[in-house]
């Protein structure tokens, strides 16, 4: 049965690191990854006691080297065996996606009071390790019953189609994994870890524990490539997205899409300084003349760099005030917000310098920012610009309040020529190209929050080691009407 048990903390190990090195910006990836990570240490203890230490001591080995390595064990499996109900627990809560962040922070803290409580007052850890009793095996219940409950809540309200059948498929790893309570918490009167031995009183459910390990490897491999469980999937849409980007063999499709965005604000900068002259407004006809060579600076520069947008983008790295970079490329749409009676909000409340592409920065924003315009109402709509700090981490907020994302739409916006946009001059490669971007950035870029009929809060953030200094801003919030509109 060794290897066995060496399989399985070798499987365990193997699922968690990948899951992690995959998907590491994933909460719930990060969850779950712990939680493999740290079920392999029972399995490992045990082999460590059973086979290896009796080894150590027929050769001859230093006692309080044998010593070290039992007290190694002890800490291990105690870890193992007393917080792998919170990490269930605390996976499902994040899965569901029905818990706040003032939730989430309540629970991640809240959640660990009775266990620490119980370490602190009942078990015994040394000389001799005992584990397990009647107290555990109710928090241990109440922690696993909860997440179960969290697991199935979170399939049974599922409207959306795609992600009903990711939740069904995690839901059949779930019940597998939920067996370990019977096996470990329920099933075990106690575990003793002596200086002379293992000593384990229960009903030998636990000695079935690999099953649930082979049932989880199957799944991985065959689920995880193919669909994806457990909110993770191998083939990504991270990569997918990235790949698709490489394989499209037409750069003038994803120019002409970055071409057509600029020639429209060629154009309406165009009819405004005919209304300059007629009325013989030379400043404002200066200013939009400006304008419109900005725009030609900039289509310039996009097309020098077609083969990096159409094949793998090439970032021309230099440090770069964020607010400064945006507020220089807001003038290329303030006339048709101005056209549209869309109010601008600009809210710094951080001025950082960061380490970016302010080529490929500006034109992802820009996109973003036309998107949003595009889904609001004319006269009615309200555009609001946020820099904040979130995390030690830089977060530029683009928010609308336009007709918003189903969550139909949602799976998909970041697929290259998916578009909910009527007309030929609209490839839906506009957002798959922004999402390249922050990639490359090591950056997100993510719908953070959308409601239909309200609208969407789109979320461009860069990472720590992007940041070479970050304070706060000494500008006031800005906010210019439609009719009045200057940045």
């Amino acid at each position: 049965m060794t290897l066995f048990y060496i399989g399985m903390f070798l499987s365990l190990w193997t699922l968690g690191t990948i899951m992690l090195v995959n998907n590491y910006n994933n909460k719930y990836t990060y969850w779950m990854s712990i939680m493999f990570l740290i079920a392999g240490f029972a399995s490992f203890s045990l082999v460590i006691n059973q086979s290896f230490l009796p080894f150590l001591r027929e050769h001859g080995t230093s006692p309080l080297q044998i010593e070290y390595i039992r007290i190694t064990t002890i800490g291990l499996w105690g870890v193992e065996y007393h917080f792998l109900p919170y990490l269930f627990l605390m996976g499902s809560l994040v899965f569901s996606g029905r818990c706040s962040r003032n939730i989430y922070h309540l629970c991640f803290w809240g959640l660990l009071v009775p266990i620490m409580i119980y370490l602190f007052t009942v078990p015994t850890y040394y000389p001799e390790a005992r584990f397990g009793g009647t107290i555990f095996k109710v928090i241990s219940g109440l922690y696993f019953f909860a997440g179960i409950v969290m697991y199935l809540l979170s399939y049974y309200k599922e409207k959306n189609p795609v992600y009903r059948r990711n939740r069904f498929r995690t839901n059949l790893v779930v019940i597998a994994i939920s067996f370990v309570y019977s096996s470990d918490y329920y099933g075990v009167n106690y575990i003793l870890i002596g200086k002379h031995g293992l000593v384990m009183s229960s009903n030998n459910l636990w000695r079935f524990n690999f099953l649930i390990v082979i049932w989880l490897v199957l799944f991985f491999i065959y689920f995880g490539l193919r669909y994806g469980f457990m909110g993770i999937k191998l083939r990504i849409e991270q990569q997918k997205l990235d790949f698709s980007m490489r394989s499209l063999t037409e750069g003038t499709v994803i120019l002409n899409h970055s071409l057509k965005n600029e020639v429209q604000k060629i154009t309406y900068l165009s009819e405004r300084i005919k209304d300059s002259i007629h009325f013989n407004q030379k400043e404002e006809a200066l200013q939009d003349v400006c304008n419109i060579l900005n725009v030609t600076k900039h289509m310039l520069d996009m097309v020098t760099r077609i083969k990096e947008k159409a094949d793998e983008i090439v970032l021309k790295e230099q440090p770069q005030q964020l607010s400064q970079l945006l507020d220089t490329q807001l003038p290329s749409i303030s006339t048709i917000l101005q056209e549209k009676g869309i109010t601008l909000q600009r809210h710094y409340q951080i001025d950082p310098v960061i380490l970016c592409d302010p080529a490929h920065i500006q034109e992802t924003f820009s996109n973003i920012c036309l998107n949003a315009i595009d889904s609001m109402e004319p006269g009615k709509g309200k555009l609001e610009v946020i820099l904040t700090e979130m995390q030690k981490e830089v977060a530029l907020f683009i928010k609308d309040n336009g007709s918003g994302i189903s969550k139909e739409n949602a799976v998909k916006i970041f697929d290259p020529f998916f578009t909910t946009k009527k007309g030929s001059l609209h490839y839906g490669l506009g957002l798959s190209y922004c999402y390249s971007v922050m990639k490359k950035h090591g950056g997100t870029l993510k719908i953070f929050a959308s409601e239909i009929g309200k609208g969407t809060i789109m979320e461009m953030r860069f990472p720590r080691k992007r940041i070479l200094q970050l304070r706060a801003s000494d500008k006031k919030d800005y906010m210019a009407e439609s009719k009045k509109i200057s940045v």
